[in-house]
């Protein structure tokens, strides 16, 4: 069975005419007849009553009409999603992320899904993994700390900014605008583990030994909320990247600069050999949500 011979045969249907069905189907009669024929042959039904001066539909070709209106549908829906997938409007994506920048996944994601609303969004926290997810497949773009090893990956910078330092609102540091490096070094620091981010580590810990200081490392907490949570309780304060605070809404917490903070990347990476469109299209609305976002807030 062919769709040619359903269109011929709904056509047909429904015009119950068969130099009209022809006509609209453009073709000439003789190929659509043999057509509708070989149809019946293969059913081994009458899908018609024929007489010199009229075509009706028997109870079998009633029922089959109708079958074959819905399958039609369904191609016309298919051939539809396979145009749209293959210009990113279908499908899924899998995005990687860490606590540290669910704000800015989050505004993405919205923009996003705004846009594109047929695209299936799944979530991924990389915590301990940074790019290696994205490197086995099983994260389409994750959401990184800049610099990465970038073999293999695709890497684009969303913004640049600096490390700041939580604390309670009564820690006697609060009423600094900034907080020197000295001072940091010398209050109880609830830090990150190195493996989570080793670029973001070196950077801080470095800071102090540049300036012969040891930090004080009371206890390393992975998990953002947690550190927070902590730093809420009393154990001390945590340094962490700005975009990280902004997504941290807690009355009884505080954040302020860290004096002489580097600048830092915060960009996606995805691999080279990921071709779905929709990927593209992701990329595209994440870069001008983000730079949008940030030319509001300088």
């Amino acid at each position: 069975m062919e769709l040619r011979q359903l269109r011929y045969f709904i056509a047909l249907s429904e015009e119950l005419h068969f130099s009209r069905a022809a006509e609209r189907m453009h073709v000439s009669q003789p190929p659509l007849s043999r057509q509708i024929r070989q149809l019946e042959a293969e059913l081994k039904v009458d899908l018609l009553y024929r007489t010199t001066r009229r075509v009706e539909l028997t109870d079998a070709g009633r029922a089959f009409a109708g079958e074959a209106r819905q399958i039609m549908a369904r191609v016309a829906h298919a051939a539809d999603l396979a145009t749209q997938a293959n210009r990113g409007l279908v499908g899924q994506l899998v995005l990687g992320y860490t606590p540290a920048r669910v704000n800015i996944v989050a505004r993405a994601v919205k923009a996003f899904t705004r846009l594109y609303s047929n695209v299936r969004i799944s979530l991924r926290d990389m915590s301990g993994h940074n790019v290696q997810l994205v490197r086995d497949g099983r994260v389409d773009v994750g959401f990184v700390a800049l610099p990465v090893e970038e073999t293999g990956l695709a890497v684009e910078t969303l913004l640049h900014e600096r490390f700041v330092v939580a604390m309670p609102v009564r820690h006697p540091l609060a009423p600094r605008r900034s907080i020197p490096i000295r001072e940091l070094a010398k209050e109880p620091n609830l830090l990150f583990p190195r493996h989570v981010n080793p670029v973001g580590y070196d950077i801080v810990v470095g800071l102090c030994q540049r300036r012969r200081l040891t930090m004080n490392i009371v206890l390393e907490v992975e998990n953002l909320h947690m550190r927070m949570e902590l730093v809420r309780a009393g154990f001390g304060i945590a340094v962490l990247r700005s975009s990280a605070a902004q997504a941290l809404h807690h009355s009884d917490l505080i954040f302020r600069r860290l004096q002489g903070s580097p600048t830092m990347g915060v960009g996606i990476a995805y691999s080279l050999e990921n071709r779905s469109p929709a990927l593209q299209l992701f990329n595209d609305c994440v870069k001008h949500t983000v730079f949008s976002t940030a030319n509001r807030e300088s």
